[in-house]
């Protein structure tokens, strides 16, 4: 299957969603690495992550390191991997507190991008 790309347009589109339509930007640098990750290349045309949800683990990933926004960082970078998922056709359906808890786990530094994709990889139904 070709991988979906999106935009930092539709990241834009999701935190108008699942934030306050007043939360600021925060770094424009770091809107544009979490919208771009994803699209990450090994070669021309060969995507580098291969799976859907190695790529929308990346939105998760890139919005609570980097913290592109000015609050509501895991709220827009959850949203953002369940919503790439469900466009993927792959939806995910975390028991409830799990989303926190792996979200805690990232911003500790002690979940990195792979295990972050195990994870959503383990709540497709």
């Amino acid at each position: 299957m070709t991988p979906l790309y999106v935009d930092t347009g539709w990241v834009l589109n999701v935190q108008l969603e699942v934030g306050p339509p007043s939360t600021p930007i925060r770094d424009w640098g770091a809107l544009q690495c979490m919208a771009e990750r994803h699209r990450y290349e090994r070669f021309a045309g060969e995507a580098y992550y291969e799976e859907a949800v190695t790529r929308a683990a990346t939105f998760l990933h890139t919005a609570l390191l980097l913290e592109p926004f000015a609050d509501f960082n895991a709220a827009i970078g959850a949203a953002c991997a369940r919503m790439y998922l469900d466009l993927s056709e792959q939806p995910i359906s975390p028991p409830p507190g799990a989303m926190a808890q792996l979200t805690r786990s990232i911003r500790e530094h002690k979940t990195d991008l792979q295990d972050t994709a195990r994870q959503l990889r383990d709540w497709r139904p």
